[in-house]
């Protein structure tokens, strides 16, 4: 029966969506986040990395998540622009073994994206609006030979026989599709806080997404929404809450939570946090509580969290199904001067 979950799941011919990449911190990966953030920080330039190995648990076979972004801050006649790129590797690696034949068949599929960014901000009466574009290349690929399919069922074993043929013409092993996001955020200084909102429309050309070539489906656009407020507590400690919402047809994520920032007098570790959020669907509850600790390393933004599902997954099971998520930010220092000073001779 495994088998055809993951037939479902990866070429089936109902209609079906695959999982979009998604980092439980989400704040560490603004190219990931919004097109619309990516400059939004105190430098010249920035390059991040991500890692996220879920459900490692599941027949020791995990979905493996790579990230590695840059993006450069450059100003032409006054207007500041930012532009960068991301590239991004999902894997998704099975096994099972064939009641049938007894013997094992590995399922891999592969998705690798290539996405170009450009944004703009402004400053109008002290609010900062950015507007960003994002675009580039989807390329994923799998082995239809090692998948089973509907008419490979055999009744009188109660499972599928993958030495039956499958009787396709359709399946390709590759897809290679353009895609399009846009995003916009809005931020501003309000006394001791400082709050910002972000949106942006991911697939906004509806690429199709499919390895039947005679497949009319496409890719639903999916719409994310964030907000985060910085607000110091003391000279010491900085609360900062954190909401993400996205959703694309009947399917939606939230998650909430905040982390607390310490400051140091130290100035190789001037700063660390600890935080706490849970994901859940507006429609279910129970999915993952997330701690998360993290450091400033002299330029360095180290983040470590892991995901304890809390739902029917981990049902009668003696350990929790979890992920781990490791991120990595260097900021160039930034070249702008925080103050003019003009120079006065002395008489």
């Amino acid at each position: 029966m495994k088998q055809f979950v993951i037939l479902l799941f990866c070429l089936g011919k109902f209609t079906l969506f695959s999982q979009d990449i998604h980092l439980s911190q989400f704040y560490n990966q603004d190219h990931l986040l919004n097109p619309a953030k990516i400059g939004d920080y105190d430098g010249d330039y920035r390059l991040s990395a991500n890692y996220r190995n879920q459900w490692r648990q599941l027949n020791k076979q995990p979905i493996s998540t790579y990230l590695i972004s840059f993006d450069h801050v450059f100003f032409l006649k006054n207007h500041q622009f930012s532009a960068g790129f991301m590239l991004t590797s999902d894997r998704f690696q099975g096994e099972e073994v064939s009641y049938i034949t007894g013997n094992p068949f590995t399922y891999t599929v592969n998705s690798n994206k290539l996405l170009l960014a450009l944004a703009y901000s402004f400053v109008w009466r002290k609010n900062i609006f950015r507007w960003g574009v994002q675009t580039g290349m989807v390329m994923s690929s799998t082995d239809p030979s090692s998948q089973t399919f509907p008419n490979q069922w055999d009744y009188q074993s109660g499972d599928f026989n993958n030495k039956t043929p499958n009787l396709e013409t359709q399946v390709k092993p590759s897809q290679n599709y353009w895609d399009l996001n846009l995003g916009g955020s809005w931020t501003k200084k309000m006394n001791r806080f400082t709050p910002k909102i972000g949106f942006s429309i991911n697939h906004i050309n509806r690429p199709k997404d499919s390895y039947f070539s005679n497949d009319k489906e496409r890719l639903r656009a999916r719409k994310v929404f964030f907000t985060e407020v910085n607000f110091p507590l003391n000279s010491k400690f900085i609360l900062q809450p954190k909401v993400l919402m996205m959703w694309t047809a009947k399917a939606n994520d939230l998650l909430i939570g905040s982390n607390l920032s310490i400051q140091t007098v130290n100035k190789i570790i001037p700063s660390y946090y600890v935080g706490l959020h849970y994901r859940h669907g507006v429609s279910r509850i129970f999915d993952a509580l997330i701690p998360t600790l993290g450091f400033q390393f002299k330029k360095y933004a180290i983040g470590l969290s892991y995901d304890v599902n809390l739902s029917t997954l981990s049902s009668g099971t003696n350990t929790r199904k979890g992920t781990f998520e490791f991120s990595l930010i260097y900021t160039g220092a930034s070249t702008i001067p925080k103050k003019v000073l003009l120079p006065c001779d002395r008489y």
